[in-house]
């Protein structure tokens, strides 16, 4: 659980500053027990392989088929160099000297001539007969395929069998359901009030129901709404109206009431797609979410708890399971969750005090119910980041969506990767020492924290929930091995979007525990992991750490920090997600020598490409690209190595060059 006293956005009570951050207050760790050997981290301010095969050589001399020119005058896009020096990372020759199977030299042979007797055979079947010639002489395929000129735009028109599909999905209504515990970030600074304003501000209410349940703090500042018992509430075209009533104080840390909540929402509001938003304090996946005034202050709502909750409702399948609140991106979150949504979106640090901003991707919501998950997903993240920035009370921030198809395989390959590397996971204390920039600090009498503001003073740090960042444990202990190279490649799989600002360099998107030196902690964590149904054999591994001579001895990472660029990098070696045939949202299958996804495909399984800022997708075996900017669907034909563009207006693709 986490402490909120930091951070705002100039609106708040108390002279407009806004003391919370979306960290637990009252020195107390949920059940009463404390990391570090008994240390309470809440009596002071919280601060916050394989390879890619989408990377063969061009043909043509290597030219960038993006830098044609739009039709008509129009913007293009695609004007950007292409990485790799000419490359096209879209292509499905598999690059060199990634990880993967290479054949023997008689291997090679053999595929070449079979490949030979597959194009002679192609060729064969591609010879018209008389009845598929027409009386210009020209084959069906001819006329099908030949350039149209007098109808086309500047005559780069071509009639293509390539099925359009939809970027988003047809659904027509969708169900938000926002949990909403206000606790002291509304009681003390509004912080709830607020957000609800900006829900209100964007016009959502007529395609998309959102339903709020309010609880557990002791003051409301705006709309009427009550502290003395719960109540629900609905968004309808910027207003706030009161649904149901006298519900009592319900307790937000209970599995039952998160359940009966869930329950009214699918049987009132049915939709065609469900989202779902965790609104408080978070405390990592040990300690859970949830600090409610009105209820025992060790109290928290637990990962398993929300599981089980979920199971209980499990006829409905949500998009996007999201929590505005602190350090829960981690793997055993997104484990415990992943049978009830696609997509989870989490911070893996202090979120400020600014939360997630909602007016424009509700705005977007309601104008498209259908819009793909993953891209309404990058446009919350996006709107965090660019808040924060701009914000005088804004603070670093990061936050990533996560792929849920690909959970298990991570979980597979996260084992695999840390038993091989025990000895040197034993050696420092790999836990993020990271703690939020700017923000005062408090001590451990709640009623006396707005009476010691000061500067930067916070020593609690995301380490003392023990959070391990995954990527940057695998660069700076082993990243060269086929456990580590298969590890980041379904971690790249994973994390479906993620971003940060410009002062965040620490965090790459997921972390994982390991209870360094901490015996309660512990003691916890294996409550909460087996009733997630992690394996006993994992648990009992992590106990191992608990009794390490080296758990103050932490890891200098300020050399990975002053590195790290950005998941940018990581797309030539792993932009298709693949790791030797076995995990990601496409993957290559080295021995059948073809693509396939993880799970069913669906045309809202889009993957972003963080080096062309572009999102592709393989359906039906044709590679789609999608650039949001300028709402423009592409395809790309391999075989004569060209791109076509859709016009919505014309109904037809259309050569880009």
């Amino acid at each position: 659980m986490n402490n909120q006293y930091q951070g705002g956005n100039g609106k708040y009570p108390n002279g407009g500053q806004n003391p919370y951050n979306r960290q637990m207050p009252n020195g107390q760790m949920p059940n009463g027990q404390m990391p570090n050997g008994g240390q309470n981290p809440y009596n002071r301010q919280m601060p916050n392989g394989g390879q890619n095969p989408y990377q063969g050589q061009m043909p043509n001399g290597g030219q960038n088929p993006y830098q044609g020119q739009m039709p008509n005058g129009g913007p293009n896009p695609y004007n950007r160099q292409m990485p790799n020096g000419g490359q096209n990372p879209y292509n499905r020759q598999m690059p060199n000297g990634g990880p993967q199977k290479k054949p023997k030299k008689a291997g090679k042979v053999v595929l070449g001539i079979i490949i030979g007797i597959v194009v002679l055979f192609i060729i064969f079947m591609l010879i018209p007969t008389d009845s598929e010639t027409g009386n210009d002489g020209k084959t069906k395929n001819e006329a099908d395929v030949s350039n149209s000129g007098e109808n086309g735009k500047n005559g780069n028109k071509k009639k293509q069998d390539v099925d359009i599909i939809d970027v988003d999905s047809d659904a027509k209504s969708a169900t938000v359901m926002i949990y909403m515990n206000g606790s002291d970030l509304e009681s003390k600074a509004g912080q709830a009030s607020m957000d609800i304003s900006e829900m209100l501000a964007s016009g959502i209410g007529e395609n998309v129901n959102v339903i709020i349940q309010t609880m557990g703090t002791k003051k409301w500042h705006d709309y009427g709404i009550s502290s003395k018992t719960s109540q629900r509430y609905q968004v309808v075209n910027g207003e706030l109206e009161l649904i149901q009533d006298n519900l009592g104080q319900l307790d937000c840390t209970a599995k039952d009431t998160l359940s009966d909540y869930i329950g009214f929402c699918k049987n009132n509001f049915p939709a065609d797609r469900y989202y779902f938003v965790f609104w408080n304090h978070g405390g990592g996946p040990v300690y859970g979410f949830g600090y409610d005034q009105w209820q025992d202050e060790n109290s928290s709502l637990t990962i398993n708890e929300m599981a089980k909750a979920f199971e209980e409702n499990n006829d409905v399948h949500f998009e996007i399971i999201g929590m505005d609140c602190c350090i829960m991106a981690s793997l055993e979150t997104c484990y415990a969750l992943a049978p009830y949504c696609k997509y989870t979106l989490l911070s893996e640090d202090f979120e400020s005090g600014l939360g997630w901003s909602y007016k424009r991707w509700m705005k977007k919501l309601e104008r498209n119910p259908g819009i793909s998950a993953p891209i309404l997903g990058k446009c919350i993240i996006d709107d965090v980041i660019k808040t924060n920035e701009n914000s005088e009370y804004g603070d670093s921030v990061c936050m990533g969506l996560y792929n849920e198809s690909t959970i298990y395989n991570l979980f597979d390959a996260w084992t695999e990767y840390a038993y091989k590397n025990e000895n040197q996971l034993s050696e420092y204390n790999y836990s993020r020492v990271h703690r939020a920039k700017g923000r005062g600090f408090f001590d451990n009498l709640v009623d006396s924290i707005f009476d010691i503001w000061s500067e930067d003073e916070s020593d609690v740090t995301i380490s003392d929930y023990y959070i391990t960042d995954m990527l940057a444990l695998v660069e700076e202990t082993d990243k060269d091995s086929d456990e580590a190279k298969n590890l980041t490649s379904t971690l790249k799989a994973c994390v479906a979007y993620y971003g940060h600002s410009s002062d965040t360099n620490e965090l790459t998107g997921l972390a994982v525990s390991i209870p360094y030196g901490d015996r309660k902690f512990y003691n916890q964590l294996k409550r909460v992991y087996k009733q997630i149904d992690i394996e006993d054999n994992y648990i009992k591994w992590l106990g191992g750490f608990v009794s390490g001579s080296n758990s103050d001895d932490y890891y200098n990472y300020d050399e990975f920090e002053e590195e790290w660029n950005g998941w940018a990098d990581y797309e030539e070696e792993y932009g298709s997600n693949a790791s030797n045939g076995e995990t990601g949202e496409y993957a290559y299958d080295y021995d059948e020598g073809d693509y396939f996804g993880y799970e069913d495909e669906s045309s809202d399984d889009w993957v972003y490409d963080y080096q062309e800022e572009l999102w592709y997708l393989y359906e039906d075996d044709v590679l789609y690209l999608y650039d949001e900017e300028t709402d423009t669907l592409f395809y790309y034909d391999e075989y004569y190595d060209e791109i076509y563009y859709y016009d919505e207006k014309e109904d037809d693709w259309f050569l880009f060059e």
